[in-house]
């Protein structure tokens, strides 16, 4: 099991203390067991034209994740969480995911004045589209 951290600014030690903390119950618990609040934000399905390699791609865009297993892992982008989940392959081969807000983005990271995780998704989208 791989452990990349950067700290990128605006992110403390105590959201990365929590992120480890969830990351270890994320571990322990049973792999049929719903991990995501009910009340997440929201999520959006992708499909990539080829398969590319998540973690390779998110160091390359100086962009912490936590791997929770062969296909998942938890990004923290923009200040916001992320739970990223391969629907097709695994994380070094994803052809389609599906990401999901598990926490939104600090407001002073945000661009509107409310809160929107509906763009961090997007955008993060973006980008690992952009770098194959």
């Amino acid at each position: 099991m791989q452990l990349v951290l950067l700290f990128p600014e605006g992110i403390s030690t105590e959201n990365l203390t929590q992120l480890l903390q969830q990351r270890e119950e994320l571990m322990e618990a049973p792999s049929n067991e719903n991990l995501m609040p009910s009340d997440s934000g929201p999520s959006r399905e992708h499909t990539f034209g080829s398969p590319i390699d998540l973690p390779s791609t998110l160091e390359a865009l100086n962009i912490q994740y936590l791997d929770v297993n062969e296909t998942r892992a938890l990004v923290i982008y923009q200040t916001a969480i992320l739970n990223l989940e391969v629907i097709e392959g695994e994380l070094s081969a994803a052809s389609h995911i599906e990401l999901e807000v598990y926490e939104d983005p600090r407001e002073e990271y945000s661009t509107d004045t409310e809160k929107n995780s509906g763009p961090v998704v997007g955008s993060l989208l973006d980008q690992l589209s952009s770098r194959k």
